[in-house]
């Protein structure tokens, strides 16, 4: 990884997560043929402030636990994550998941939406969810898609 992220820690309760976002961000880089190099802003917030964000840019007056805002080309800077500690922290205990492991799939899946990916359409999703899967056995993380069909 050779750009610079940015950590900004915007809510008490967010443990130490520098190596974690960077182990992260370099598992995506191994399954991606010609990744999009650039800065990155990472934002380890609340629900009460993605609330807002996802309420004021996609319309849903909701937390959720990412949002991801790409900036496009041709900027230095690649976009922004933004995690909801709480959200994930419900999230991780419904699926009996560490906190860890379900905020590092979450940065994945932020990461790849900065790549330009989504999951709009079946194929989309598939195509998404097969490079976090991917991603996350490099680290040695589960198949967060299978515990869902449990």
């Amino acid at each position: 990884m050779d750009f610079p992220i940015d950590i900004a820690v915007q809510t008490k309760g967010w443990p130490e997560r520098e190596t974690l976002i960077q182990k992260a961000v370099s598992a995506v880089e191994l399954q991606l043929e010609n990744p999009r190099k650039g800065e990155l802003s990472i934002v380890l917030s609340d629900d009460a402030q993605v609330q807002i964000l996802n309420r004021d840019y996609r319309g849903k007056d909701k937390p959720t636990n990412v949002l991801s805002f790409p900036v496009p080309p041709p900027t230095p800077m690649l976009g922004d994550i933004v995690l909801a500690r709480e959200t994930i922290e419900r999230e991780a205990v419904e699926k009996g998941v560490s906190f860890d492991n379900h905020v590092t799939h979450l940065i994945i899946h932020g990461w790849l939406h900065l790549q330009g990916f989504d999951h709009q359409t079946e194929t989309q999703a598939e195509e998404m969810e097969a490079i976090e899967i991917a991603a996350l056995a490099t680290l040695g993380i589960d198949n967060p898609y299978r515990l869902d069909d449990d």
